[in-house]
Parts: structure tokens; sequence; C-alpha cells
């Protein structure tokens, strides 16, 4: 089935926010700030500090603040890209998903040694990036592997002469001691179109090479696009109905790189120009907000509640009312299924990864349990992240483990309340500020020549002024404000108020 997609891109110099809809209904979020650089995608020629036996593995400094780290053994799934599930297509025929066939490819490291490496994970927590030696350079068809043989090609592709064409297709251009992955959007693409962005990819790899001979290690050699950029080379299809952006710079970068990558999707790049902020025109914001209710209420008036922690998602099912009236099996296997399709959004929208637990409410009838599960996994079909997942439980307990590429919203957006110190959280002070800079430049044209004040709770004032103050001076610089901020005793921690004053 077609999913109908748009992408709604609001940016400034600082930020970038990308939304995705699917059916009109928003699935995914990124964000992307100067300070919070993602990390996934790079390569480094690296040092290793250390070898542990015991974890299979070695540290390595990228010059990062925590080494990252690199398993010695490592089973090579093609699948370093988010969203492509891949089956092995290098013997002319199509086999079973590749971890099952491949034997495991093992590296002997020594402490002090250089080694090329690609980030996998960000840094999260405690702990330093996840490592591959296994590196590639994705593009918008095809993902190139420059130590590696094979040919890969998306699950997504179903028709067999497609997968075929495009398997024949590689065959004529690909470098015999180069590897592939052909990706979803590639069965849109001529065979000129593969070759032109080989032959692209190719020449990047050179210049990283290149670098990474020149540069002793710690070094970065090669990083992802930005984000923009990013989710438009990955989801730009038929499917997406149109990508709307709100920054100049940004809008004029993605019609520059459809322009020579995919001409025939031109048109469905747009500069949103309306005076409502972009966010808030889509209803971006206001489910941003519905992002601090751990509660979220389903239309049959059931309601489901996630818990967030280090260690787990836990996620339970409720009806919302007596499972006395009615037909009792009929409300709660409705329930469940209601709840799968909106467990399934959030999961994408929170960007919740890890282990998974969703309690939902116990059914007799083991077929609605089988529905219930199966109705979950196909609105996490389009989800480029992988899960999997247990056999749901006689307890209607469902286990599952969702790829962890990033941290997620609550780590970008919130942060540990500083009056409960840590049973709740509350929108992170960074967060808070930006959102002040978003709100004064909505206003921009009726503030020229006035005082803009900020009053700000003294957790907010002390932010403003110490750890943001180069920030919000250049930010006032750029757009000629005269900027003051004042402490309002009366305000809860994040809460703040702009009050304007004749220049």
């Amino acid at each position: 089935m077609k999913v109908k997609t748009k992408i709604v891109i609001s940016a400034n110099e600082w930020e970038t926010r990308v939304a995705v809809f699917e059916q009109d209904r928003l699935v995914e979020f990124y964000i992307e700030r100067a300070e919070q650089q993602n990390l996934v995608g790079r390569i480094y020629k690296g040092r290793v500090e250390n070898v542990v036996k015991g974890l299979r593995g070695a540290f390595v400094n990228i010059g990062l603040r925590k080494n990252g780290f690199l398993p010695l053994t490592e089973i090579p799934e093609f699948d370093i890209l988010e969203g492509d599930e891949i089956e092995e297509a290098d013997s002319g025929t199509s086999r079973s998903r590749v971890p099952e066939k491949l034997p495991a490819r093992t590296i002997t490291l020594r402490e002090g040694e250089e080694i090329l490496v690609q980030v996998v994970k960000d840094p999260f927590a405690e702990k330093g990036a996840r490592l591959t030696s296994l590196v590639s350079v994705p593009g918008r068809y095809l993902v190139y592997f420059p130590n590696a043989q094979r040919i890969g090609i998306s699950r997504r592709i179903a028709d067999r002469r497609e997968r075929s064409r495009l398997r024949d297709a590689v065959r004529q251009f690909k470098n015999p001691q180069a590897g592939l992955i052909i990706r979803t959007v590639a069965q849109e693409a001529s065979v000129d179109d593969l070759r032109r962005e080989y032959q692209e990819l190719e020449r990047t790899w050179e210049e990283i090479r290149q670098k990474a001979e020149q540069h002793s290690a710690p070094a970065l050699l090669y990083e992802e696009p930005s984000i923009a950029l990013k989710v438009v080379r990955d989801l730009l299809s038929e499917q997406v109905e149109k990508v709307l952006v709100d920054y100049e710079p940004v809008y004029q970068q993605l019609l520059s790189y459809v322009s020579r990558v995919a001409p025939r999707f031109r048109r469905r790049i747009e500069h949103y120009q309306g005076e409502v902020p972009l966010l808030e025109f889509t209803g971006v914001e206001a489910e941003l907000e519905r992002l601090f209710h751990k509660r979220i209420w389903l239309k049959g008036g059931g309601f489901i509640t996630i818990d967030q922690t280090e260690a787990m998602v836990a996620i339970d099912v409720n009806t919302g009312r007596s499972a006395q009236e009615e037909d009792p099996e009929k409300l709660i296997f409705e329930t469940n299924l209601e709840a799968a399709a909106e467990i399934a959004r959030q999961i994408r929208l929170r960007d919740l990864a890890g282990l998974i637990i969703i309690d939902f409410i116990d059914m007799q009838d083991p077929k609605n349990t089988e529905r219930v599960v199966q109705e979950l996994k196909n609105h996490l079909a389009h989800d480029r992240a992988k899960s999997d997942f247990s056999k749901m439980s006689r307890f209607g307990l469902l286990e599952m483990t969702r790829e962890r590429t990033r941290p997620g919203m609550m780590y970008l957006l919130f942060e540990t309340c500083p009056v409960c110190q840590g049973s709740g959280r509350v929108r992170s002070r960074s967060e808070v500020a930006m959102r002040i800079e978003r709100l004064i430049l909505t206003r921009l044209p009726k503030l020229r020549g006035r005082k803009v004040r900020i009053l700000a709770s003294p957790l907010m004032t002390e932010f403003l002024t110490t750890e943001w103050f180069e920030r919000l001076s250049e930010f006032a610089r750029r757009y000629e404000l005269a900027i003051d901020v004042k402490t309002d005793y009366q305000l809860a921690p994040t809460e703040f108020k702009l009050l304007t004053e004749s220049g």
C-alpha cells in the first residue's frame, strides 16, 4: 500500500527541525543543532587505545570525549543504513537474509594501531559511540562498501523483475572489489542514474582514502550531510507529495540537490513564506507539546501510558472505562487494536529504543492476540529503525527491542526536573531558550526598534545570562534587537514571558 507522505523542514542559523507525516499524521521528528551534531555515519581514522578480550571488542580514540567501542567480531549485515532490509543478491539468486548466511567477520587489533571506523550509534548516557570497521558511503540509490564484494537489495523492492533489472544494471559498472546495497528508491532509477551515483560514491571514497593517508589518528574523514538533506535523500519518492521548507538557504540547498539527482521531483520542493510559523501551521508544535504527556488518549476512549527510563520503556494499555459493559472481549480487543497503531506511531515519533515492554489488556482469544501483534508490526513496517519481537506472554506482555542510533526525543528536549531532582522531567533549558528565540523571530517585524524584555524563572535567567549568553548576544546582534533578561519569581522553572518596550 502506498503511504501518502509529507516532509516539513523548519530551520534557522542554529537549528533544523524536520517532521515527517504519513497519511496526514506526524510519525517522525528530527532535531539537529549546531552544538548537538549527530555522529552516525561519520568515518574516522582512529587509534586503538586498548583491546578488551572479555568484551570481545576494542576502545578506539576517534577524538571525542569518550573512546568509541568497536566489536572485534561483526556480522556484515549490510544494514548500517536505516530503513533498508537487505537480501543477498550477488549470485543471481535471492537468498535469505544476509546475517543467517554470512560468517562472522573477525578482526585482530593491536593497541596503538590506526584503523578506519564508522559511527553506527551516537554516544549515549555514559557510553561512547558504537563503531564498525565495515565502512560505507551512502547515496540516494546505492550504498557503497569499499571493503566488501557483495550486492544487497532492499527487501522492500518486492517485484522480482525489478530486482533482477537492478541487479543486472549495477553489475555493468560495479568494481568487483567493492560491495553495494541497492536502496528502495532505486526502483525509480534508470541505469544512467545508478551509474552516475556510483561514480560519485567512488570519488567520495577516494577522497576519504586520500585523507586517511594524509592524517594521523584521530581524524575525521567524512560526515553525513545535514539532517534536512539526509531525510530528503533517503525519503523523497513518488509517495512524497511535497517538501515544505521555511528557510531560504536550506530551500536552495534542497532544490539544487533534487534538481541534480531527481529532477522530476523538483516541483515538490516548496518554499513556505506564510505569516504563521511553519511548524505551527502544520500542527507539529501542538503535537510536540503532547510529547510531555505520559498518557495518550485513544479515540475509542481508552488510553496508553508511556514510562521511559535509561533501562527500558514500559507502555501500558487501558480501556478507560469498565470492561463489564457490552461485550468485554470485543471492547478489550478493539482497545488493544487501536492502541497497537498509536504505540507504533509514538515509538517512531519519540524515537523510543532499546528494550520496550508493552502491557496489552489480557485477551481470551489467541486469534485476537495474534491480530494485535500483527497490527503493531504492520504500523512499524515503514519505521527506518529495526525492531525485533518476542511472542506475547500469557499475561499480555509483549517484549520488543528497537535499534538505537541516536538519543531519543526525551534526551533532546527534556532534562531532569530541578525541583523533584529526578522523579520527573521538564523541557531542557536549551530547548526553552530556543523556543524564546523562535517566538521572537515570529514577531520580528513588530519588534524592530523596540527593546525586548524576557521575563524568566531564576533557573532560566541564570542559564540565559551565563551558558546561553554568547548565543543570545549573537542572536540580538544578527537581528538588530536590544534584549534584556529579568527574573520573575512567580514563573515555573521553564516558563517565560516576552514584553516589548518602545526604543
